[in-house]
């Protein structure tokens, strides 16, 4: 087992297993949609997927910096962009931009581009592993696995919870 200090914990948590839900439910569906759009040739698709894929990544980035995790239940809003450094700002508008120029622009490059930039993001959580593919079926299982480890620690922190609560009230 490793141990490393962490400094304030309700921070790091909050940080970690925000970061890690957001990668999970929001980062891997645009991307696919994102992917899905580049080969079907749905370019408006394309961009407002990009904008949003990219405005998640730059919310996880800012959580490792203070940013406040979003509020699943109450949908409250809140500034992607706190404490994101500003070279990182300005790659994700460059690719939110970048989207808008397709398919004039080579969209391989730029889509190499876009899936480095969300990898890059989800390295920057700090897990060590990859997160599991949500989509696949092998995915939920190890997405819930995620979130039930870091959930009793997120309570006890007073943390919001990391699911929405409509998917987690019994039938």
């Amino acid at each position: 087992m490793t141990v490393r200090p962490v400094g304030d914990l309700r921070r790091h948590v909050a940080h970690v297993s925000n970061a890690a839900v957001t990668c999970l439910v929001v980062a891997q569906e645009a991307m696919d949609d994102v992917v899905g759009g580049v080969g079907a040739g749905q370019w408006d698709l394309v961009a407002a997927q990009t904008r949003h894929l990219v405005l998640a990544c730059l919310h996880v980035r800012g959580l490792a910096h203070g940013a406040e995790p979003y509020f699943w239940e109450d949908g409250a809003s809140g500034d992607p962009l706190a404490g994101v450094p500003e070279d990182e700002v300005a790659a994700g508008l460059g690719l939110i931009a970048a989207a808008l120029e397709l398919p004039a622009a080579d969209p391989a490059a730029w889509l190499a581009d876009l899936r480095e930039f969300v990898a890059a993001t989800e390295r920057s959580v700090g897990l060590g592993d990859r997160l599991p593919e949500l989509r696949s079926p092998e995915g939920m299982f190890g997405g819930l696995r995620l979130v039930r480890g870091w959930q009793p620690l997120v309570a006890e922190l007073g943390l919001p919870p990391l699911l929405p609560g409509e998917w987690t009230k019994p039938l």
